[in-house]
C-alpha cells in the first residue's frame, strides 16, 4: 500500500473533498490527512513544524496539497534533502493574494524551482480559470517551473465544498497516476 500525505489549506483536514479522497483511494493508497494548527489564522513556522512532525523525510514520498497547502508542500520539499517526490497540487499559488494579506508570510520568498525540479519526479497541478481565490495563472507558472503536468479547467473555482467539491474524481485519477 502506497503512503500519501495530504496538506490542506485554510480549511481543515475534514473539509472539502479530503475525506472522500482518503476513502476513494483505498485499498491501494493510504492517505494521511495532516493536522495543521490554527488553519483559519495560519502561521508559516507553525505549519512548517507540523508538516515536519507528520511527514517523514524520505525519498519517494507523495504529497497531495490544496491551496495554502501547496506552498507549504513546496517549502517542505525545498527544506529537505529528498528525491523522487511526487506532488499533486490543487489551487496552487506561490505569490501574495491581494484579498488575503494575512497569508503573505507564506509567500514572502518564492521557492527555488531549479532545486525543486531535481527533487520532484512527477507532479500534477490542477487549477480552474474561475478560481476567485488563487489566480489560475500562478498555478500555470508553478506547473511550468516544476515541469509538471498542468490541468487547467474552465470551471472548478477553488475546488472547495462551496464550489461543489464534496468528491473530486480528477484528483483521485491523478493521485493514482502519480503513485505508480
Amino acid at each position: 500500500m502506497k503512503q500519501v500525505y495530504l496538506i490542506h489549506g485554510t480549511s481543515t483536514r475534514d473539509d472539502d473533498w479530503f475525506p472522500w479522497l482518503e476513502d476513494a483511494a483505498k485499498p491501494t493508497i493510504k492517505l494521511d490527512r495532516l493536522w495543521l494548527p490554527d488553519p483559519f489564522n495560519p502561521n508559516p513556522q507553525a505549519w512548517d513544524q507540523a508538516v515536519d512532525d507528520q511527514i517523514p523525510v524520505a525519498d519517494g514520498i507523495t504529497i497531495v496539497a490544496h491551496s495554502l497547502g501547496c506552498i507549504t508542500a513546496l517549502n517542505f520539499v525545498a527544506r529537505h534533502q529528498i528525491k523522487d517526490v511526487r506532488l499533486l497540487l490543487v489551487g496552487a499559488f506561490d505569490r501574495s493574494l491581494p484579498l488575503y494579506p494575512s497569508l503573505d508570510g507564506f509567500t514572502n520568498l518564492r521557492p527555488d524551482y531549479a532545486d525543486l525540479r531535481t527533487k520532484v519526479a512527477k507532479a500534477t497541478v490542477i487549477t480552474a480559470k474561475n478560481d476567485s481565490i488563487a489566480p489560475y495563472r500562478q498555478a500555470i507558472t508553478i506547473a511550468s517551473e516544476l515541469g509538471a503536468k498542468l490541468i487547467c479547467q474552465e470551471q472548478g473555482g477553488h475546488y472547495l465544498t462551496s464550489d461543489g467539491f464534496h468528491e473530486f474524481p480528477l484528483a483521485l485519477k491523478e493521485l493514482e497516476r502519480l503513485s505508480k
